[in-house]
């Protein structure tokens, strides 16, 4: 379910909890009790607005009767989001697409921006001296222009990928990894594309 605001997304999770709990569905009174809301007529335009996107329904003139649709069951309605789920990467390598576009379900608290956002599956050990591992899953937002020491997925003198951290310095751009140690990438900015920024990374155990 997707075009919610936050305000309706709290309404939603309080309905399904408030049903969970008391096995009837709340009031408008007490939704808006609830939410601190000054008048009914709040809650009731909050409620208008999920019964046109397809969320809830409930009778005329019938107390206690709001029900969710099956719509509103879907994982992204509480916590969790669907976001597109577009390949594999690997350091060096470019970025393996599917030729059909998957889907795969993230934390909510992950996105900022979920057009934006897509997940790649690390391919390999290529990115250990990142400490990303075979496996992981980075969250990616697609964006052209990072911001220093952002988190970067990038293509390099046209045919290399890496995922580094980002430092722009006048004319050129600085690459560093995790390990301080470890000699940075100093290349002209024309010279490096940025395909996204980094934005989390979950490991399965």
């Amino acid at each position: 379910m997707k075009g919610l605001t936050k305000r309706q997304r709290d309404i939603v999770e309080f309905i399904q909890e408030f049903i969970k709990n008391n096995r009837y569905s709340p009031s408008y009174r007490e939704i808006c009790q609830n939410f601190g809301f000054s008048s009914l007529g709040s809650i009731y335009k909050h409620m208008q607005a999920l019964k046109r996107k397809g969320i809830l329904s409930s009778e005329s003139k019938v107390s206690r009767s709001i029900m969710l649709t099956t719509h509103s069951e879907k994982p992204e309605t509480l916590n969790e989001i669907e976001i597109p789920f577009i390949g594999h990467i690997a350091a060096g390598m470019p970025i393996q697409t599917f030729p059909q576009r998957q889907q795969i379900t993230i934390p909510r608290s992950f996105v900022h921006n979920p057009e934006k956002t897509y997940a790649l599956r690390v391919q390999g050990d290529s990115l250990n001296e990142e400490f990303i591992a075979d496996g992981d899953l980075l969250v990616v937002e697609a964006r052209q222009e990072a911001h220093q020491g952002e988190t970067i997925v990038a293509l390099i003198n046209n045919h290399d990928t890496i995922v580094k951290r980002f430092y722009q310095e006048g004319i050129y751009v600085r690459l560093l990894g995790t390990f301080a140690n470890h000699h940075p990438i100093i290349l002209q900015k024309e010279d490096v594309l940025i395909q996204g920024i980094v934005i989390g990374l979950i490991r399965m155990y």
